[in-house]
C-alpha cells in the first residue's frame, strides 16, 4: 500500500480514486477504444498481480459489471471482449472460498439476463478455445487419418479373450508441458456463467440448436468445449504440472454442470451433429465412430473414457474421477428415464470403468492419498449397477447388452476384490455407506453385480467353452435371448442429486495465465 499510495493512511483515498477512474473510463462510450483497452489491461494487471491480497477488495467496493457489459457490447471494443470477460471472472473469484456471499460479482453473474452480453462471451470463448485446440494439434497431428492404424489395433485388441486393462503405453513428454496455452483461461468464464446463471445454458447451446446461415464455417461452442476437454483430459497427467491438472478438473466440472442441465441433455442426446474431433494423441485411442454424425453426448462420454484411461496414477485426482463417474451416471440415468437408445460404442466405457476399480483394488496401498477412495469406489459400483439394471432402456442393440454382461463376467475377479477394498477403507464405528442415489447399502449393490456376473460365468463354465471371447459371447447371448437378463431389479425414478460444485481452487492459475497474456 505504501508503494502505490505513499502511506497506509492515504491508501483508502488513492485506491478508491484508482478504481473510480478505471470504472469511469471503461464505461465511457465516447472514450477512444485504445484508451479504454489500456485501462482494461491496467485493471487486469493490478487485480491479477495482487491475487487474493486485501487491496483487491477495492474492486469489490465499486460495481464494474455495467462497465464491463458496455465494453463487451460496444462495437468499437468488442474485439477486446476476452480481456473484459476475464476481468469479470477474476473479480468473481476474489476470496471465493471464504467470502462468496460477500462478493457482489457472483450475484451479478447469477442474476444477469442480458442475452447479447452472453452471446459475446460465447463468441469470444469459442474463438479462443478453438485456438487452444489448434495449439495441441500443431504439436502432434492427431487427425483421424494419421491415427487410423492405432484405432484398428485398438478394435482388434477388444476381442482378445485374455485382454487385461493396462495403463497407457505412451510415456510422458515435455512437448505438451506448456499446454494448454494461456488464453484457455477463458474456460473459467464459461464455467462461472454456466454454474451460476440458469439462462446462460440456453445461449451457450444456441449455435448447436439453431445454427445460423454461416454455421458451416464455424464450430458450435458446445462442440468446441468438448473437443478442448478431450485434450485436457488426455494430457492432464502426461507431465508433472499442477496447472494442467487444474484445467482438466475445471473442464470436468463444466461437463458435470452441463449434463445436470435437462435442457442441455434433451438436445445433446437427440440431435445429430458432425462427429466432434477429439484428442487422439495418446494410445490406446478409441475406435472412430462408424457414422459421420452422432448425438453430441457421445463425445461427452468419450471425454470420460479418455480421463479414465490416461490418468490412473499414484497421485490420484479423486475428485475428478468422482466427477467423471457422476457425469456417466447422469447420462445413463437420463437416457434410461427417457427410454432413449444411444447408438454408442459402450464397451470402451465399461472397460475403462472396470479398469478404474481394478486400479483401486490393486494400488490402494501405494496411493499417495486414500482420501475419498471409498466414495470413488462406491460411486463407480453404483454406476455399474445402474448401467446393468437399466440396460434394456438405453443400450442400442441386444449385442450391446451381451457385451456389457461379457465385460462383467470377464472382470468378476475385479468386482470381488471390491468387497475387500470397501472393508479396508471403511472407518471404524461408522455405519455402512448409503447410496447417494438410493437406499441400498453399497455392499448390497456390489453383491447384486457379482450375483449377475457369477450367474453367467456359471453358464459359461457348464457349457465347457475354452474361454474364447466369441464362444463366451454366444453362451451369454443365448441365455439372455431365452430368459432375459438375470437378476435385474427396479430402479428408483427419483432424479439423482446434483453433484456439481463451484470451483474454488483455480483462481491462482487463472491470474497467472492472464498476467502472462498482458503486454
Amino acid at each position: 500500500m505504501e508503494i502505490f499510495a505513499g502511506s497506509v493512511a492515504q491508501s483508502d483515498f488513492v485506491f478508491s480514486q484508482f478504481t473510480e477512474i478505471i470504472e469511469t473510463v471503461m464505461g465511457d462510450e465516447n472514450a477512444p477504444a485504445s484508451i479504454k483497452h489500456r485501462v482494461l489491461q491496467l485493471a487486469l494487471s493490478f487485480i491479477c498481480g495482487v491475487e487474493q491480497l486485501s487491496t483487491g477488495a477495492y474492486f469489490l467496493r465499486r460495481n464494474f459489471f455495467p462497465s464491463i457489459v458496455s465494453f463487451v457490447k460496444n462495437p468499437s471494443t468488442e474485439q477486446y471482449a476476452f480481456e473484459a470477460v476475464m476481468l469479470l471472472s477474476i473479480l468473481a473469484n476474489y476470496h471465493k472460498t471464504d467470502a462468496a456471499k460477500l462478493n457482489p460479482y457472483l450475484k451479478l453473474i447469477r442474476e444477469s439476463s442480458d442475452g447479447d452480453f452472453m452471446r459475446k462471451i460465447c463468441w469470444a470463448s469459442n474463438f479462443t478455445l478453438g485456438t487452444s485446440i489448434k495449439a495441441y494439434q500443431v504439436i502432434s497431428d492427431d487427425s483421424p487419418s494419421t491415427t487410423l492404424a492405432s484405432s484398428f489395433e485398438s478394435m482388434l485388441n477388444r476381442f482378445r479373450p485374455n485382454r487385461a486393462f493396462s495403463l497407457s503405453a505412451s510415456s510422458p513428454s515435455d512437448k505438451f508441458k506448456d499446454q494448454p496455452i494461456e488464453s484457455s483461461v477463458v474456460l473459467l468464464s464459461l464455467f462461472e456463467f454456466l454454474y451460476s446463471n440458469p439462462l446462460f445454458a440456453n445461449v451457450f447451446m444456441e449455435d448447436l440448436i439453431s445454427p445460423t446461415e454461416n454455421a458451416s464455417s464455424s464450430t458450435p461452442l458446445f462442440c468446441t468445449v468438448i473437443s478442448f476437454t478431450s485434450y485436457l483430459c488426455a494430457h492432464a497427467s502426461s507431465v508433472d504440472s499442477a496447472r494442467s491438472i487444474a484445467y482438466a478438473k475445471l473442464s470436468l466440472n463444466l461437463l458435470l454442470v452441463l449434463v445436470e442441465n435437462n435442457v442441455v441433455m434433451e438436445y445433446t442426446t437427440q440431435i445429430d451433429t458432425p462427429v466432434i474431433r477429439l484428442c487422439r494423441q495418446r494410445t490406446p485411442v478409441s475406435p472412430l465412430p462408424v457414422r459421420a454424425t452422432q448425438p453430441p453426448i457421445c463425445s461427452v462420454i468419450d471425454c470420460c473414457v479418455i480421463w479414465l484411461r490416461h490418468n490412473l496414477q499414484k497421485r490420484l485426482e479423486v475428485s475428478s474421477f468422482n466427477n467423471c463417474v457422476w457425469i456417466c451416471y447422469r447420462i445413463v440415468w437420463f437416457l434410461q428415464s427417457r427410454r432413449l437408445r444411444l447408438n454408442y460404442d459402450w464397451t470402451e466405457l465399461w472397460i475403462s470403468t472396470i479398469g478404474l476399480l481394478s486400479f483401486l483394488a490393486s494400488k490402494t496401498d501405494s496411493l499417495h492419498t486414500t482420501g475419498g477412495v471409498e466414495l470413488l469406489a462406491s460411486e463407480t459400483i453404483r454406476f455399474l449397477d445402474l448401467a446393468l439394471c437399466s440396460a434394456e432402456a438405453y443400450l442400442p442393440s441386444p449385442r450391446a447388452m451381451h457385451e456389457l454382461i461379457y465385460e462383467l463376467v470377464r472382470s468378476s475377479s475385479v468386482l470381488k476384490k471390491q468387497q475387500q477394498l470397501l472393508k479396508s477403507l471403511e472407518l471404524p464405528h461408522v455405519p455402512s455407506s448409503r447410496s447417494l442415489f438410493g437406499n441400498d447399502p453399497i455392499e448390497d449393490t456390489l453383491s447384486h453385480i457379482i450375483l449377475v456376473a457369477d450367474f453367467y460365468a456359471d453358464k459359461v463354465g457348464k457349457a465347457g467353452v475354452n474361454g474364447n471371447a466369441s464362444d463366451v459371447m454366444k453362451i451369454i447371448a443365448a441365455e439372455i435371448e431365452a430368459n432375459g437378463v438375470h437378476g435385474t431389479r427396479e430402479l428408483s425414478e427419483t432424479m439423482p442429486i446434483t453433484h456439481s460444485q463451484d470451483v474454488l481452487d483455480f483462481g491462482r492459475h487463472g491470474c497467472a495465465d492472464v498476467r502472462a497474456l498482458l503486454p
